[in-house]
This record gives structure tokens, sequence and C-alpha cells, in this order.
């Protein structure tokens, strides 16, 4: 990796900690707004932006993908361009069609031949012009970050999370889940009109055989980057009809969700920068095993940092300024480990997706779906409520992630039992006892020793090896 895309990371990432500490704030001020029922049916609408924003089946991860190992490549340019504007063309047109579905289930509503208690009608309008608004904007990013324009992604980034915290700041007391919607529309439009104009090469185009094949393309790749919203929709299923109080306790373990997934934003951010010269560099070097180990471990130890530090440090933060989510903090802490834990699925899995075979992530997903409902249901009926919907969590990426690496390593014909205890050997006896410890709520401290036993060596030679390129950056 050159040094210059290690500057550029680098930066990308501070700039993206502002964000990310914006986002805490408006996290902070809409939770303190909203109040644990009104933050419930905001996670309502939060989740179906999400699954709106995958509409598209994936037909970005295909342009993604099929761009990103067929650039630089002379004969291939009329292709990218092709795959290029058919992407955005068929997203265009998936658009309108969830415009007519919407005006169909608002009518259906007032007319009273269909019931709706999940959440206000009068917020439709909104959540269908901002799903729109989202799309362009996972378009632009994904389009930028193939030609490397890092920086632009930064000042879209930035200038968004900006306009957008200053307006909830000054609007949500008066109009509450409105303001949100409103004002994200609104920010996200200011920065991604500008950006879209300044793409030259688009047209509108549809080949139903290159279609065709992008969207056969994209729907495995849309399971790999789908897993994440159906475990949370089964955790804030199954809260909403197995535990009592449901509102005011979905938004409680919503809480803990946006925190813990916001602290993942920066690390989640750099595989973001990554995914095509990952998916160029797996392409080309297919067999490299030891590769593959190498950064499985460089993963391993920064998202175990990220989630250690954050456990430590947060609940500080929300015994002091937020002491009506004290129940959220166990549920962050469980769902940082388990979002770490997922971290690590991402290059078997974009291993696969290089070399064709995508389809194998099938079976790990489906297990891992099963999974998920399995443990969620046990964990309610047994009593452990919101607590163990978290530590459910866990358990559903270990194995989804195992899934991965164990599919990889047969295709390696590697030595399974013994790639996977050399992959997981750490980071399953550090989770294990980082549960214990948090559930039975010991001192902290216990938890900072533990971490400094299994990982302290190994961080301190990662130090050493990557201070040098720090302090070339740093000019010091």
């Amino acid at each position: 990796m050159s040094l210059e895309f290690v500057k550029a990371s680098f930066s990308y990432v501070i700039t993206k900690y502002v964000v990310i500490i914006l986002n805490f704030l408006r996290t902070l001020i809409v939770a303190a707004a909203l109040g644990p029922t009104s933050l419930g049916e905001y996670a309502f609408i939060v989740i179906l932006l999400e699954y709106m924003h995958y509409s598209n089946l994936g037909i970005f991860h295909a342009m993604n993908k099929e761009v990103s190992v067929n650039l630089g490549k002379a004969n291939k340019e009329k292709y990218i361009s092709r795959v290029i504007n058919n992407t955005i063309s068929f997203q265009f047109l998936n658009s309108l069609f969830l415009g007519l579905l919407f005006i169909l289930f608002y009518l259906l509503e007032s007319f009273a031949i269909i019931e709706n208690d999940l959440l206000d009608s009068n917020y439709l309008l909104y959540i269908f012009i901002l799903a729109a608004v989202y799309q362009v904007k996972s378009f632009i990013f994904v389009y930028l970050r193939l030609f490397d324009e890092f920086f632009d992604i930064v000042k879209i980034e930035l200038f968004s999370a900006i306009f957008v915290f200053t307006g909830i700041y000054l609007f949500i007391d008066q109009f509450g889940i409105s303001a949100i919607l409103f004002i994200s529309i609104v920010g996200n439009l200011l920065v991604i009109i500008p950006s879209l104009r300044k793409i030259q090469t688009l047209s509108f185009l549809i080949e139903k055989p290159l279609l065709k094949s992008l969207i056969l393309l994209a729907l495995p790749l849309l399971l790999f980057n789908f897993l994440v919203l159906l475990t949370t929709s089964i955790d804030r299923i199954m809260i909403s009809q197995l535990v009592s109080s449901n509102k005011a306790t979905l938004g409680i373990f919503h809480f803990g969700y946006l925190l813990s997934f916001g602290v993942m934003t920066a690390f989640n951010s750099v595989i973001f920068l990554l995914v095509p010269k990952v998916l160029r560099q797996f392409n080309s070097h297919s067999r490299d095993v030891n590769l593959m180990l190498v950064q499985t471990k460089l993963v391993e130890n920064t998202v175990m940092f990220i989630a250690v530090i954050s456990i430590i440090i947060l609940p500080i933060f929300i015994r002091e300024f937020m002491p009506q989510y004290f129940q959220s903090i166990l549920v962050m802490q469980f769902l940082l480990l388990a979002y770490s834990i997922n971290g690590l699925a991402f290059l078997p899995g974009t291993h696969l997706i290089a070399n064709d075979w995508q389809l194998k992530l099938i079976p790990s997903f489906l297990l891992a779906l099963t999974s998920a409902c399995i443990l969620n249901f046990l964990s309610i009926v047994l009593g452990y409520g919101i607590y163990g919907v978290a530590i459910a969590t866990i358990f559903t990426f270990c194995i989804y992630t195992f899934g991965l690496f164990f599919v990889y390593l047969r295709l390696m014909k590697e030595p399974v039992f013994r790639g996977l205890f050399r992959i997981f050997g750490k980071v399953f006896i550090f989770s294990f006892f980082a549960i214990i410890l948090l559930y039975e709520r010991l001192p902290i401290y216990f938890l900072l020793v533990l971490y400094l036993v299994i990982y302290g060596v190994e961080i301190f030679k990662l130090f050493k090896t990557y201070y040098p390129t720090l302090k070339s950056y740093l000019g010091w």
C-alpha cells in the first residue's frame, strides 16, 4: 500500500471522526428531545430507510465490483462507462417504482383499507424523498471512491453533517421527527446536486442483457452487505413483540445501537475506501493465504482496540449527560464486541466476491440469520431481555464470520481447523470472558487487564511497524 494512500486514508479518518462527533452529539440531542417512546418510533423510520437503501437490489455493489476489477484495462473503458450508466438509470426507474408504492400505501391507509400503527403517515413523503436522495448519494460515493476522489467524499460528508446537525439542534424541540427528516433532505441535496453535475459522462442507458448480468451479480453481494441490517431488524422485531414496554425498551436498545455503530463508523469508513483496492488485490493474488492471514490480524487488532477503548470511555459520558439511557450502556458494550467480530468478515467476503465465488456467501448468511432468530427468541424467553438480544448478536456475527473463513480455507485447500484456530483463537477467548465481565458488571479494569494479556504484545508490534509512517505523515 502506497504512502500516499495511507496519508489520504489517515486524513479521511481524522475528518470522519469530526463527522462522528457531530453525529454523536446529534444522537444525544435527538434522544433527549424525543425521549424513549418517540425514539422508538424514530427507530422504525430508521430501519425503513435502511431497507429502502437496499431496494436497488445491490446494483451499486455490482457496479463497484465490475469497475474495480476492470479499471486500468484499456480495452474495458467503454464497458466501464456502460456499467456506470446502466446502474444509475436502473436506480432512477427503481425510485419511480418506489414512489408509486408509497402513493398506493398512503391511499389505502387514507381509505381505511389497511391499518398502520408503526409510524405517522405524515412522515411518508419525507421518507420517500430522503430514501431517493440517499440512493443518489450512495452512487456518488461509490463513483468517487472508484476514481480515488477521497477528499470530495470528505467534503460531502462534512458539509452535510454540519448542516444537518445545526438544523436538528435548532428545530427538533419544535418539530420533532419532522425536523430530522426535512433537514436531512435539504442538507444532502445541497451537496449531492453539485457533485452529480460534475460527472460529465452520465447518460440514461438501459441495456437489458447487461442489467440482467449486473443484477444476478448484485443479489449475492446484497446479502453480504445485508446481514447487519437484517440482524438489527430481527432484534427490534423481537423486542417490540416479546418485551414489555416495547417502545421505550426499543428506544433504549436503539440508543445503544446508535452509539456502538457510530464508534465503528471510522473503521467502516476506511474499509469503504479500501474496497476497490482489496477487490483488485484478491483478484490478482487469489491464492495468497499468507496475505489474507496477515491482513486479518491487522483488522482484528484494530477493531478490538477501538471496541475496548469505547467500552471503557463511553459509559462515563452516558452516566454524566444521558442518565435516562443508563440501560443502554451494556447494550452498547455488547454490540461493540459484535460489530468488531463482524469486521473480520470483510476480507474473506471480499476475496470470494473478487474471484466470482459470491454464491458461496449464501450458506453462512442463511445460517447466521437463522441463528439470530433462534438466539434472540431464547434470550428473551429465558429472561435476559435486551441484554440477551445484544449477546445473541455477538454469537450471530461469530457464526457468520466463522462460516466465511471456513469456506475460504476449504477453497484454498488449507488445513481448516488449524487455520480457524489461528484466526479465531484470541477473538473467541477475549469475547467469551469479556461478555462475562461486562454482564456481571465487574470493575472495568478487569476488562482492560484481559485485553492487555491477550492483545498487548501484538498492539506493541503494530505500533512499532506503523509508527514510522505516522511520523512521516505528521512531519515529526
